[in-house]
Order: structure tokens, then sequence, then C-alpha cells
């Protein structure tokens, strides 16, 4: 009996220390090992389960909401529209989402801070009260705008993993860090490489980084230390982690997430397709398929983190392709709003305002979503009219955010 005691409390010592150790590991800063495809993705998430399971819950009563705009922000262009965004919200935005690619030429020859792509749409954001929230892609090809001097075209996970895009991600770093030491507490969420989880039921990726999680979660954190190593501390940005919420069957966001020490904010994108001609299935979707279910993944996955929806929207057609059905979308948005303001975990949502019915060539492409110019969909000022939503300064959410 004595010797049964005596292994039982030497087994629970031995799951003590390695749960130190794992702890250790992952809050020492400098957690990149090996090299791209040679760990896996169980190394990665077995410290999981012992860390989470400690930390408390987070809360808050208070949220932002935020929008997506087809413009590239200059001074000129937060002037000229995101007062009809704040009007129709009857408050002020707190976020502004947009997207910049690795290959952008802001990485190689503007080296003019005010003309800047990267830096210059921080500032005019900034200067007028808004946060950004920058989704970090990859482009595909080349435009006016994208090289591939300093990170391929089309870069995979393992690419990214693996060094080849160090050198974009660097000068993307320095130049955050000259943006936050002009002072004022400027700071931004960036979201690296976001729905990397997106494959398609074919197995097709949505983008050339998606479908692989064990490089993507080395890229995320080769990313993050790069950031460090240029000077960029952790409470001078919100590292997002942000996923589509719907996965094919094997790539499930919970596959892709990079530990609680690497992530500040988890973050999804689900939209409401409705019978749009895009739709892998047409039906009308609610908070009860579209956002409840994930919310519930993501508090079990860890608990401890703010959620924020980092992309949604709701088509008009509502009983039939390309029959646009005004009041159901006001629904959409009155209901919808009112559910997330009552969730607990949730800090923010931010609404992808696109018209993109079609591509760059005038071809059918994808839906319309957007809820502005104008006043007609005043179920997004209903929506959001709830005391739950406020203005949100950095400083607010430096105070609210863990």
């Amino acid at each position: 009996m004595f010797e049964k005691q005596i292994g039982k409390i030497v087994l629970l010592l031995r799951v003590w220390f390695i749960a130190f150790l794992c702890v250790f590991t992952m809050s020492s800063g400098k957690t990149y090992i090996g090299h791209a495809q040679e760990i896996s993705a169980n190394n990665w998430q077995i410290f999981l389960p012992i860390v989470r399971n400690g930390l408390p819950p987070f809360q808050t009563s208070s949220k932002f909401i935020g929008i997506y705009m087809q413009e590239y922000w200059t001074d000129d262009a937060v002037s000229a529209k995101l007062p009809s965004a704040d009007s129709l919200a009857g408050k002020k935005h707190s976020v502004v989402g947009w997207f910049i690619d690795l290959q952008d030429i802001a990485f190689t020859s503007q080296n003019d801070i005010r003309t800047n792509n990267f830096y210059r749409q921080l500032e005019a954001l900034w200067k007028n009260g808004y946060i950004s929230f920058v989704n970090i892609n990859i482009a595909t090809v080349k435009s006016v705008n994208t090289t591939n001097e300093k990170c391929p075209f089309s870069a995979s996970a393992y690419q990214i993993a693996r060094g080849d895009c160090d050198n974009a991600i660097r000068r993307m770093a320095e130049l955050y860090k000259q943006w936050i030491s002009a002072g004022a507490g400027r700071i931004a969420f960036l979201a690296p490489l976001p729905e990397m989880n997106g494959v398609n039921a074919d197995g097709s990726v949505w983008t050339s980084y998606g479908g692989d999680a064990a490089n993507f979660k080395l890229a995320y954190q080769r990313i993050v230390n790069i950031f460090s190593e240029a000077g960029v501390g952790r409470g001078q940005v919100w590292w997002v982690f942000a996923p589509n919420g719907w996965s094919k069957e094997g790539h499930e966001f919970e596959k892709y997430y990079p530990g609680g020490s690497l992530v500040d904010i988890i973050g999804f994108s689900s939209y409401n397709y409705g019978y749009c001609h895009v739709a892998t299935w047409q039906r009308w979707e609610n908070f009860d398929t579209l956002f409840a279910p994930y919310l519930e993944r993501i508090r079990q996955m860890d608990p401890s983190k703010p959620i924020i929806l980092a992309q949604t929207g709701t088509t008009a057609e509502y009983s039939k392709t390309d029959e646009v059905n005004i009041q159901q979308k006001n629904n959409w948005l009155r209901q919808n709003y009112e559910y997330l303001a009552q969730q607990s975990q949730v800090i923010g949502i931010l609404y992808f305002d696109y018209d993109q019915r079609y591509d760059y060539e005038g071809k059918d492409w994808e839906c319309n979503w957007r809820i502005l110019p104008g006043t007609t969909y005043q179920g997004y000022t209903e929506g959001v009219r709830n005391s739950a939503y406020q203005y949100l300064s950095a400083q607010s959410l430096k105070t609210i955010l863990p």
C-alpha cells in the first residue's frame, strides 16, 4: 500500500514538472525551434490543456463596433467615408479593418512614410480616432502595388515558416516600430495569415498559406518573434488569431491555434450567405449556426482570450438568388448584433461593408454585403444601439483586455 502511494506521488510530481516546462517554454518569448515541417501539430498542442484549464475566463460588458470599407485609407478617405458609417451606427466606430500583403511595395521600395502603404493607413486612421485591424495576407500575382523581391508570390505556410518572407516581415516590423514610437499610445490589431483553415470540400485551399496547420503555427510564431526582435513589445500590439469559423472536417480552427502565449485575441469570420449564388448551401442563417457553435468551441479552446468577430456580414438575398429583401437583412442586423451584445467573451464585431458581386473584370464573383451608403439598413442602427456597444479608445481597450 505504501509503495502504491509513493508511486502516485511520483507520477503527480512528473505531471507537474511537465506542465511547468511547457508553460515556461511557451512564455519565454523565443519558442521557435527546428525547421519548417519538422515540428508536428501534436507537439504544438500538447501544452494547451495544461495551460488553459488554470486560466480565468475573459468577460466584458463593453464592446466596440468596427467596419471594413473598400477604401485605401488616406486622411482624405477617412474624413470623407467614415463619418457616414458612424452616422448610420449612431455612434463612432472604434476599429477599422483593412488588408495588406507581405508582397506590398510598402515593404520594399516605399521609403517615404508619408506615402508608405502600411504606415500611412495606420496613421490616417489613428489621427481620426480609429484603431486599425490589419489582416496580413499573401499576394498571388504581381500588380502596381506588389513585388516578390522580399517574399515570393503565393507563399505557402511552409515557405513563411522557413524564412522566405523574413525580409518583408522585418520591414513591416520596423515600420510598425517607427509608427508606435510617435507616441500617444499608438497600437493596432495585427492578424497574420487570416482564414488559414479555409479548405473547400474538394480539398482545395482558399489561400496559398492555407490547409497546413503545423507550418501555419510556425509561421505565425516567426512573425511574432520578428516583431519582438524589432523592439515591438507585447504591450504595443494586439496579436490576433483569425481563422474562419466553418471548416472542412480535419481543418477545425483548434488544430491551427498557435497557443495562448502567442495570441492576445481570438477572432473568426462567419457570414450569412443566404441565397447568394456562390453559397455552397443556400439557406438563411442566424447566430444559432453562424456564431454560437464557434463561440462555444473558442471558450473550450481558450476561455482566457477575448473574442472578436473579425469579419461578418449578411446578404439581402433571402428566398432566392438575386431577390433582395431589405426587411430581412435589417432583421438579421438587429437580431444578430443583439445576440452578440449578450456574449460576455466577445469584445468587438467588424462588419464587412463590401460589394463583391463583380470582380475587377466585371464578371460575377461573390455577394453584396453592403449596409452603406445611406440609411436603408436601419437594422444596423438598431442593433448597435444596445448600450453594450461603446466607442472604445485604445486606452480604454488597454484597461479591458488582459
